[in-house]
């Protein structure tokens, strides 16, 4: 299913989080969040402590939310199985070494709204100077 050590990201959203697939020794495939440099990524719960996301797909095709607490490192006990699909992932790059290219270019496409509005308020700026 997915190709492993691609990054994909979530089609449904403009926010720029990616994930790499990777599999288990066990052989099951799965994605993990990372930075554009490679790092992975841990998200916080507002008590502080620290979780990493990760997901895979089911055997209905749909994609599952697991994960593990870190600081110690504990599995969550359940997963949940999402709405989304295959066809909710964009590959966005093979390796890393793309994916520093490709996330400048996504970026401005998918703000390219705030980037049109900008300009126009430092158009209208500079002509009232």
């Amino acid at each position: 299913m997915f190709i492993q050590g691609a990054i994909y990201r979530f089609n449904r959203t403009r926010q720029l989080r990616y994930y790499q697939a990777a599999v288990t020794k066990d052989g099951i495939e799965f994605l993990f969040p990372i930075q554009v440099s490679g790092t992975r990524i841990a998200d916080q719960q507002p008590g502080g402590r620290r979780y990493v996301i990760i997901y895979f797909m089911t055997k209905w095709n749909k994609l599952a939310a697991a994960g593990y607490w870190l600081d110690p490192k504990q599995a969550f006990e359940k997963a949940y199985v999402t709405d989304a699909t295959a066809e909710d992932l964009e590959l966005v790059a093979h390796d890393l070494a793309e994916l520093s290219v490709v996330n400048s270019e996504l970026d401005n496409i998918l703000n390219r709204h705030d980037i049109e509005l900008d300009m126009e308020v430092w158009g209208a700026l500079l002509e009232e100077m």
